[in-house]
């Protein structure tokens, strides 16, 4: 990968390289027809006066409009425009040696030529100009030296030998070789540098890319988690199915973006998978009308509510077993899983994409975790109603009995369930009870009587575990005051502990009974087991029973079983 990553940016590189060097010979070029323009009037000035040098001066002109023409035409190739220039300005070096030899500017178009070279066009093209210079030079100083630039040389007091020629070719040479292998090792550093740092930026890239996406996965992950925990805390505090349902497939709906989300329920017979629950508004329209799948055999949800395994169908349209649903027309993907309870199928989890493989591997592990949680939430909730149900049959039980003993209790001592401090007022007490006994809540009253004189009456419920059982009443007059809401709930407390100090010493009589009615019922049973006749034995019985239940009259008959099933 990091080949690969190298050739794109040495690609790239070479692109931009090219397009800075257009830019630049542009701006050359201008900046060459702008500059040559005076130089080129001077010329053509001094040719009007010297007529000899109209010549050079019509060469000038022509390489002058040459340049003009590089600079307008862009349309050409770079490399030939850069080169053209190139070639003017060897051409002009050359005349420029021609006719000032050593004491001209020659020297400098031969060694600005080679750099611009190198930057205009490439190192190949640098270095061959930088030998195309020297051979030039070499040549002209041989000319110098076999006296044929005498007639060419504008400066007559020219250096022509060639010693001369050497002397001030050695430092030409070592400038132009000095400054191109300079400029070689810098281009190379440059592109090295430049390489790297690419490199180090499309690394830099690649890792944020792949940072971007793992942290999209992870926090794609969090959602999931979130929502789990959320189905969990729901679980946690919903008991009502209907609720928990509801409230699971909008969570999924919204945190997973899907386009709709539904639960169903097998129903008594486990014969169809009924929709207790959808997110869509073709879903809510599917409630209304109560629908239902077949269990193994109409669409992916009655597969998967018969087979027990999660199916997905990342393109609804190539699945053999999609249920194509009018009130759901934008489904391109659906993935169903089984809510599952100790093994058992008790619903599916269904929901689906309006895109075409809208699920992932991540997507039907953290739908599966929430299936399984949702699965046993709907078992506890279910246990949790019939708990409920119970309880209350329990709770009327216990009060029905509870209820039937405290009467039997007290129809059994009629003159010892009330006691009483201070002068009785039946009236008031009568009237305050009864109302106590209608709504099982503390009453309170001022009674006045036929002078100014009152009394502040408080009659407080005596309950056993919630069920009233009697009563508790107080009195004082009026100049006491009325009845402080400390005084009320010191009452209460007091009222409570008395209704249990009562229930324990009923039960404790009730246990007695038995106990005594157990040890009759054995004593007789003794006594009748002890004869071996059978009168002795029904004569006992009599007597023992007649006894025990203070009866008047006992009687004893046995029957055939003939007589008894006539």
């Amino acid at each position: 990968m990091r080949r690969g990553i190298t050739q794109e940016i040495v690609i790239e590189l070479i692109s931009e390289l090219h397009a800075w060097r257009i830019r630049a010979l542009n701006v050359l070029l201008t900046i060459a027809v702008i500059a040559v323009a005076p130089a080129i009037v001077l010329v053509i000035v001094e040719a009007t006066r010297n007529p000899d040098q109209w010549p050079a001066a019509l060469v000038f002109l022509a390489i002058y409009l040459f340049i003009v023409g590089l600079a307008v035409f862009r349309h050409i190739d770079p490399r030939l425009r850069a080169w053209g220039m190139l070639l003017l300005g060897y051409v002009a070096g050359v005349l420029a040696f021609a006719r000032g030899g050593l004491a001209g500017d020659g020297r400098v178009y031969l060694l600005v030529l080679p750099i611009l070279a190198l930057v205009l066009v490439g190192m190949r093209s640098g270095l061959i100009m930088a030998i195309l210079s020297l051979l030039t030079y070499a040549v002209f100083a041989i000319t110098a030296h076999l006296g044929l630039m005498k007639g060419w040389l504008v400066h007559l007091d020219n250096p022509l030998a060639l010693a001369d020629w050497i002397f001030a070719g050695v430092p030409f040479t070592v400038v132009l070789v000095t400054v191109m292998t300079l400029l070689w090792l810098f281009n190379r550093f440059q592109i090295r540098t430049l390489q790297a740092a690419r490199r180090t930026a499309a690394e830099l890239s690649q890792a944020h890319t792949r940072l971007a996406a793992r942290s999209e996965e992870l926090a794609r992950r969090a959602r999931h988690l979130e929502a789990t925990a959320r189905v969990a805390r729901e679980a946690a505090a919903i008991h009502d199915v209907d609720e928990l349902l509801n409230t699971t497939v909008h969570l999924i709906s919204d945190r997973f973006g899907f386009y709709h989300a539904g639960v169903f329920l097998l129903d008594d017979a486990g014969e169809y998978a009924v929709l207790r629950a959808a997110s869509s508004e073709g879903g809510q329209r599917m409630l209304e009308r109560g629908h239902r799948l077949k269990v193994g055999e109409v669409g992916i949800v009655g597969w998967v509510a018969g087979a027990g395994e999660p199916r997905v169908a990342l393109d609804v349209g190539e699945d053999a077993v999609f249920f194509d649903n009018p009130d759901l027309p934008r489904t391109r993907s659906e993935m169903a899983l089984p809510l599952k309870v100790r093994d058992r199928v008790i619903g599916v989890l269904d929901v689906q994409s309006t895109e075409e493989a809208a699920f992932t591997e991540e997507d039907v592990t953290a739908l599966q975790m929430m299936a399984d949680q949702l699965a046993v939430a709907i078992e506890n909730a279910r246990l949790f109603a019939v708990t409920q149900a119970s309880l209350q049959e329990l709770n009327a039980l216990y009060r029905q009995y509870t209820t039937q003993a405290w009467e039997r209790f007290t129809a059994e001592r009629p003159q010892t369930v009330r006691y009483m401090l201070g002068t009785p007022a039946a009236e008031v007490w009568r009237s305050c009870f009864e109302r106590v006994r209608a709504n099982g809540e503390p009453v309170t009253s001022l009674e006045r009587g036929n002078g100014n004189e009152g009394q502040y009456t408080l009659a407080i419920p005596v309950r056993l575990r919630g069920i009233p059982i009697g009563v508790l009443g107080f009195r004082r007059p009026a100049e006491r005051g009325a009845w402080q809401p400390h005084e009320l709930a010191m009452v209460e407390a007091v009222a409570e502990r008395l209704g249990l100090a009562l229930e324990n010493v009923r039960l404790l009589e009730e246990a007695q009974r038995r106990a005594h009615a157990e040890r009759l019922t054995t004593e007789v049973t003794a006594r009748i087991r002890t004869p071996m006749d059978v009168d002795t034995i029904l004569q006992t019985a009599v007597k023992e029973l007649g006894q025990v239940l203070r009866a008047a009259q006992v009687s004893v008959y046995l029957t055939p079983a003939e007589e008894e099933t006539a």
